[in-house]
């Protein structure tokens, strides 16, 4: 098995994402695979949008990124249809990530619980989940309009979740429609409903920032924290034409309370840096017409690494 590849970086560029210069320090090196699998910590395939596997295990690789998060999440990253997530490319996947040392923990496959078919889209992805050996399987819940449909199809959900051996984490969305959970004081209503050893929640903060922007995404964060079993971590800016993504340790939210929080819980957590991603100010996602240059994207995934290397206290 090829072991990953350990760099430094010592000389690594300014990342310039969404035009904000960002230098990290270079005295800090990258925290090597061991401790961020220690703490839990992957990262989403989704920095690497419109590339292909090989690419993206590779330079994932070249990072010392050993724990992926793999992301299938419609109108956010490349085409797919459920029939595509399958077992045949979930073993094509494991086989590539083995070359690196590599393996899946998430499997984020967000669709809308509440829309008719929801049930049978989960199912797919639940038997797509367990076959490429991911712990967590990650969705939003649902819309308020769907609430109804989505608690008759709860308890079918929960006992596919136990079966496959995965557990599914709900998500807070973004894009500012009443959902079923919407920020922090609402996750409670929902967790009472759950079984706790197959379901959870995973909390977004750089969701909350343009889902609901009159709240605080740190102070949400931290009441979210206690009740959430993962958390995905993304750098947001607001920006007169909406939202943009970037490095951690740039961007409006304050990562660093977050992070500590997270880390005296012990909880796992993912670097989703969907750097090709934008919401315009309606809160609407879109992306870029072409792919970022895989070099723009390891500076900005190696920048994020750098910022979690001097904030969180295990790495």
């Amino acid at each position: 098995m090829r072991r990953p590849v350990q760099r430094s970086h010592q000389n690594l560029p300014v990342f310039d994402v969404n035009s904000q210069q960002w230098s990290v320090l270079m005295s800090v090196e990258l925290p090597d695979a061991e401790r961020m699998r220690a703490v839990g910590m992957s990262v989403s395939t989704a920095a690497w949008d419109g590339y292909d596997w090989p690419d993206i295990f590779s330079s994932m690789a070249r990072l010392n990124i050993t724990d992926v998060e793999l992301a299938f999440i419609k109108g956010y990253v490349n085409e797919f249809t459920d029939a595509d997530l399958n077992a045949e490319l979930a073993k094509r996947l494991c086989e590539l990530m083995a070359q690196y040392g590599q393996r899946c923990t998430v499997l984020s496959a967000h669709i809308d619980l509440g829309e008719p078919g929801a049930a049978e889209s989960m199912a797919v992805r639940i038997r797509f989940a367990a076959a490429l050996g991911a712990r967590y399987l990650i969705s939003n819940a649902s819309s308020l309009a769907g609430r109804e449909y989505f608690e008759q199809g709860l308890d079918h959900m929960m006992a596919a979740a136990r079966e496959a051996g995965v557990k599914l984490l709900f998500e807070n969305p973004g894009d500012g429609s009443d959902n079923v959970i919407n920020q922090a004081s609402e996750l409670a209503t929902l967790t009472e409903r759950l079984d706790a050893s197959v379901t959870g929640i995973n909390y977004d903060p750089g969701n909350l920032i343009s889902h609901r922007p009159a709240l605080s995404p740190v102070d949400d964060a931290l009441k979210a924290i206690p009740q959430s079993d993962h958390l995905h971590l993304k750098a947001v800016s607001r920006k007169q034409d909406g939202y943009h993504f970037g490095a951690l340790g740039t961007g409006d939210i304050d990562y660093a309370p977050i992070v500590e929080a997270l880390a005296a819980r012990r909880l796992p957590f993912s670097l989703e840096l969907p750097f090709r991603l934008r919401r315009d100010e309606h809160a609407q996602p879109n992306k870029l017409a072409e792919p970022l240059p895989l070099e723009e994207i390891e500076r900005g995934v190696a920048a994020s690494l750098y910022w979690m290397a001097q904030n969180h206290p295990a790495l």
